[in-house]
């Protein structure tokens, strides 16, 4: 899955400055290798007044705060096992390949994709089957709905969230695209 524009945007602007950054070191550090007495610096025209300098910092500090919260908020989304003793902290793509494996099983399903989600503390999310020609949606989508919610409450010993089967009957032509 593509990060979200606002990730890909903060990311540029942190690497952009951290560029700039860089370069401007070394310029400085490449003239004094050469004894030269040159500094970008002094063309930066930043203000000679300490105050406005520490306000000029404390807001680059908090921009690329905000930044790298932008760049990293987009983790890998988790979920609680629980357990008797505790539980256990584990990424929702496994469960989601077991969840769209469990959804496959049924006989009319060619293939099947499932996004799954954490909304209140249970699992819950979205099941993409794509199911043989001729098969009928609604009821392929009936048939599939238990055995999704069933392996969600293997998976999480309790009810699941808001379940939503996705049905999408291919045509012949379409086949050898979503065959295993």
């Amino acid at each position: 899955m593509a990060a979200p524009a606002s990730t890909r945007y903060a990311t540029f602007v942190l690497l952009l400055a951290g560029g700039v950054v860089a370069l401007l070191f070394a310029m400085r550090l490449v003239a004094a290798a050469f004894g030269c007495d040159f500094s970008p610096f002094p063309y930066l025209y930043l203000p000679q007044d300490p105050g406005l300098v520490a306000l000029l910092l404390v807001a680059a500090v908090v921009v690329t705060g905000l930044l790298v919260w932008l760049v990293l908020r987009h983790g890998e989304a988790t979920f609680w096992l629980r357990h008797e003793g505790g539980g256990v902290l584990v990424p929702i793509a496994p469960l989601q390949k077991l969840v769209a494996q469990a959804a496959a099983r049924h006989p009319e399903v060619v293939r099947a994709e499932a996004e799954l989600r954490v909304t209140g503390g249970r699992l819950g999310g979205v099941v993409r089957v794509y199911g043989r020609p001729l098969a009928d949606p609604a009821r392929l989508a009936a048939e599939v709905e238990p055995l999704v919610v069933r392996r969600l409450f293997v998976i999480a010993g309790a009810d699941p969230a808001a379940v939503k089967v996705k049905p999408r009957i291919l045509r012949v032509p379409e086949l050898k695209r979503y065959l295993p």
